[in-house]
């Protein structure tokens, strides 16, 4: 591993801690907007965002 490199991991980092905080602390099924006919469960909103950006990191770990 490339010391220079270690800011990489960083974006890594945040996305297993925010997945695990967001599961952690938060319930599903509490903050439902509704708009119309659509329902979306708060929950959801981070846990997809952290989702995402623990894919690309490790995508990018990997990929260097």
């Amino acid at each position: 591993m490339d010391w220079d490199r270690l800011y990489e991991w960083q974006n890594v980092g945040i996305g297993v801690v925010g997945i695990a905080s967001t599961v952690a602390f938060v319930d599903p099924g509490v903050h439902v907007v509704a708009v119309g006919p659509a329902r979306l469960d708060a929950f959801y909103v981070p846990l997809v965002c952290f989702g995402v950006i623990l894919a690309l990191s490790v995508s990018r770990v990997v990929g260097s």
